[in-house]
């Protein structure tokens, strides 16, 4: 990534732990676990009955009750978390032209809930009987739509669809997409919530916990799902500081990746995470010495978080056991397609805010997972510079690296 600098200077947040940006990270900071039994379908004959849901939230003022009805729940966390990142970074007060606006989002389920219920209402009643309000908002693009739409941006737009680094490389698109000065903001991140189908797969797959996630502990037995919107606010660094923005932190390069190793499982040795990381350095132009922290993809299966730590160990040899590492999927769940964009919101925090939240419910070391996991209770360290990764079925990995704007 080359060209302009790129700062985030504003962040909305939605996740089991709250539905704002402040109510999310003190969940963070405070170790609080948003995983409990599902509520918002029956999860009767699941190997597990374990996820993250949002907690309910109201109405966006813009919408009417009737429209606001129409959107999906993953349209209208999209939204909200849109409208707390513009409020937060004062964009809406500016002059920038909405032609040089643009929203890129992470695709995940989006409507997906609501049609599996038209399907089930279809096999049971007919095709004429069916609500076909529930299939309207089908295609995953529709938070993307429903963003650019709500507040005006013309600019470029675009859904990404790559599993669970969805979210990353949308942030890392986003990033290239002002630094060419293609765009002067960009809405990034993603949005995604809980269905039937992606429950059902991954307990059919048996990567689910009964348990809170407990990831790179020894005794981890799974992940857990969860539900997110995080958005970030992107802009031209010298912008930015032209009117006084707050500045969370830059995105100073990412890095994409095919493992092609296996659909579902990680290339074991690590040897795909560190090419990873390296290119997301290289970059960066950020050498892997300068590197205070990572925020892990951390799903707390056996083979992901010893692939993931192996990879770690491979970037920053002995550093390793020094640099703080965390996952929040233990308080968030795996969010999906908003799993990398809600890491990198926090990431950002933390570099602004100088603390990592922890990895809580960590029982034993693994000496598989040879890192410096910051265990159940966050820790208050100064970051100049962190990398956040995204590890997705199908080898679609990818990572991030900010840091620090003094």
């Amino acid at each position: 990534m080359s060209g302009r600098r790129v700062a985030v200077t504003g962040i909305g947040m939605m996740s089991a732990l709250g539905t704002t940006r402040e109510a999310v990270w003190k969940g963070l900071v405070s170790g609080q676990c948003g995983i409990a039994d599902v509520t918002l379908f029956d999860t009767a004959g699941y190997r597990s009955s374990k996820a993250a849901e949002i907690p309910a939230y109201g109405r966006d003022a813009a919408f009417s009750e009737k429209a606001w009805r129409r959107l999906s729940r993953s349209d209208q966390i999209a939204v909200i978390a849109s409208r707390e990142a513009l409020s937060d970074s004062g964009m809406l007060d500016t002059d920038v032209a909405r032609d040089r606006m643009g929203v890129i989002l992470g695709s995940g389920t989006a409507d997906l809930m609501r049609n599996e219920e038209w399907f089930a209402d279809m096999r049971r009643r007919g095709i004429r009987r069916a609500a076909p309000s529930k299939i309207f908002d089908h295609f995953p693009n529709t938070p993307c739509d429903v963003v650019a739409t709500c507040f005006g941006f013309e600019g470029l737009k675009s859904s990404v669809l790559s599993a669970c680094s969805s979210g990353t490389v949308a942030v890392g698109y986003a990033a290239d997409a002002i630094a060419s000065g293609q765009l002067d903001v960009a809405l990034a991140g993603a949005s995604d919530v809980l269905c039937r189908l992606t429950f059902s797969g991954f307990n059919a797959l048996r990567l689910v916990d009964k348990e809170p996630c407990r990831p790179f502990c020894r005794t981890r037995q799974g992940m857990n799902l969860g539900e997110a919107a995080a958005i970030l606010v992107l802009e031209d660094l010298a912008h930015a500081r032209r009117r006084g923005a707050h500045v969370y932190a830059e995105i100073a390069g990412y890095g994409v990746r095919c493992e092609a190793y296996h659909p579902t499982a990680p290339e074991p040795e690590g040897k795909a995470v560190a090419a990873l990381i390296e290119e997301a350095l290289r970059a960066a132009r950020v050498s892997a010495d300068a590197v205070d922290h990572v925020n892990a993809h951390g799903t707390a299966t056996p083979q992901n978080d010893q692939a993931e730590a192996r990879g770690i160990r491979r970037v920053f040899g002995e550093r390793a056991r020094h640099i703080p590492v965390t996952s929040i999927k233990s308080m968030v769940g795996h969010c999906l397609a908003a799993a990398g964009a809600i890491e990198a919101a926090t990431l950002a925090l933390s570099i602004a805010r100088g603390v990592v939240p922890p990895t809580i419910g960590f029982r034993e070391p693994d000496p598989e997972c040879d890192v410096d996991l910051v265990a159940n209770e966050a820790r208050r360290v100064p970051i100049a510079c962190g990398v956040s990764t995204s590890l997705a079925f199908g080898g679609n990995d990818a990572a991030l690296v900010m840091r620090r704007v003094v």
